[in-house]
């Protein structure tokens, strides 16, 4: 784990944790924990879900003219982004966040910017690596995820993930 100044969740890291009500251990080992604001703005979003995040993490805004910067920058460069992730990008890029996300685009465009970025999978590894859980239990967290939220894991990544996890746990 990197050190940084916290971790701002776009929606589909938001609905992973609620689904599995792992705040504790995401607190614990990614703190502080924040949200843009756009994404609690947002009216995708589920009762229950709106509430988790103002109970866990802390909203942010765009509060400068290099924040908004970035948002329309973002926007120019990858028009399908939506206003919520640009918010969160542009956010994480300049507080020196780590963006917790799953979707592509939003991955894609912290690569380019060479923001730091986890994933789902990326951080049930480290909850086996942490003792938090064991690598029969994550795995069934991203089962869950897949079977009962709907959560697309491309087979061949899941495959490789859950290999990794087997091979981690042999050493």
């Amino acid at each position: 784990m990197q050190l940084s100044n916290g971790t701002i969740l776009d929606a589909t890291a938001l609905i992973d944790f609620c689904w599995l009500n792992e705040w504790g251990w995401l607190q614990q080992h990614y703190s502080p924990l924040y949200i843009a604001q756009e994404v609690l703005d947002s009216d995708q979003l589920e009762l229950p879900t709106r509430e988790a995040a103002k109970t866990y993490l802390t909203a942010l805004n765009l509060s400068t003219e290099e924040m908004f910067a970035s948002f329309l920058e973002f926007g120019a460069r990858e028009p399908l982004l939506s206003a919520a992730d640009r918010s969160t990008i542009a956010i994480a890029r300049h507080q020196l966040l780590i963006c917790a996300s799953d979707d592509g685009l939003v991955v894609e465009t912290c690569k380019t910017y060479n923001i730091a970025y986890t994933r789902t999978l990326r951080l049930f590894g480290e909850m086996v690596e942490t003792k938090h859980k064991t690598v029969i239990e994550v795995t069934a967290m991203a089962d869950t995820l897949i079977q009962e939220r709907g959560k697309h894991i491309s087979p061949k990544v899941l495959a490789d993930w859950k290999q990794g996890l087997q091979q981690d746990d042999i050493l």
